[in-house]
């Protein structure tokens, strides 16, 4: 009798003791991207994970709270949609990787604290101000892919990064082109359309993506075969002979299943 009771006693205890189990770091993550709120004590545990985390249900945090997420080298807060000056200051240390797409407008002051990050994603806002690209400018690879217009100075400032995503203009100026022509990686998916000046710029980016445009020129297709290294025109529905010519040259070429045929037949040749 007392071995049974010795061995409930035992049972219980280790019941109680896998109840009172601290949640995983994982079951911590999808607690605070369901309920959009953090404890700090939450946050403490997160920012142990040194390597990635992504907390895009999280609408909202302090101080303490950054703090302790800013020692995270890949970290996703898109479901913020707004920022202390402080917090950009604290959460841009050593980052390799922020993604703070739910902002709609930063400051001056938070860009300048955001030039920190080796990659940053703000596809959120929809304009800046020339200060502010001067200081985003400073980051390696930069989405800002919902702004909609931007200067031709803006251009030229923005055109200091690695990599660019302006995927939300849907025009460009001659003289942008040119500005952004210097850019290694360029992403400008909202074009439908360029003047054969643009794409004699264009072609000296070595990886562009231009893949929502309808169509091109003959012209417009040997301008930017001048491209040998990477080029995504995956919008193009149809294409002639004479520009399949021109772009099977492109060592990677990104382009329709519809117009992939004819460009096979010139790499062949």
């Amino acid at each position: 009798m007392n071995r049974i009771l010795q061995f409930l006693v035992i049972c219980c205890a280790g019941m109680m003791a896998s109840g009172c189990e601290k949640p995983t770091p994982e079951e911590i993550r999808v607690q605070v991207n369901t309920s959009g709120t953090i404890t700090d004590e939450q946050a403490q545990s997160l920012g142990k994970n040194r390597f990635s985390l992504k907390l895009d249900g999280l609408t909202s945090v302090n101080d303490d709270q950054a703090e302790s997420l800013s020692k995270v080298n890949d970290l996703n807060l898109d479901g913020l949609t707004s920022i202390t000056d402080r917090q950009a200051e604290i959460i841009s240390e050593n980052k390799a990787n922020l993604s703070l797409n739910g902002l709609s407008s930063i400051t001056d002051m938070q860009a300048e604290s955001l030039s920190k990050v080796k990659k940053l994603g703000l596809g959120g806002l929809t304009t800046i101000t020339d200060q502010q690209a001067e200081s985003l400018s400073k980051v390696e690879s930069l989405s800002l892919n919902s702004i909609t217009a931007i200067s031709d100075k803006q251009a030229a400032i923005l055109s200091k990064t690695k990599f660019l995503n302006l995927s939300g203009l849907t025009s460009i100026t001659d003289k942008q082109a040119e500005n952004l022509s210097i850019v290694g990686n360029l992403v400008l998916s909202g074009l439908t359309s360029i003047t054969d000046k643009q794409a004699e710029s264009l072609s000296k980016v070595r990886s562009l993506g231009l893949r929502n445009l309808t169509s091109i020129t003959n012209e417009q297709a040997e301008s930017l075969s001048k491209n040998k290294f990477q080029l995504n025109l995956s919008g193009l529905e149809s294409i002639t002979d004479e520009q399949a010519k021109s772009l099977s040259g492109i060592q990677h070429l990104r382009i329709s299943e519809v117009c992939q045929p004819l460009i096979d037949k010139y790499k062949k040749q």
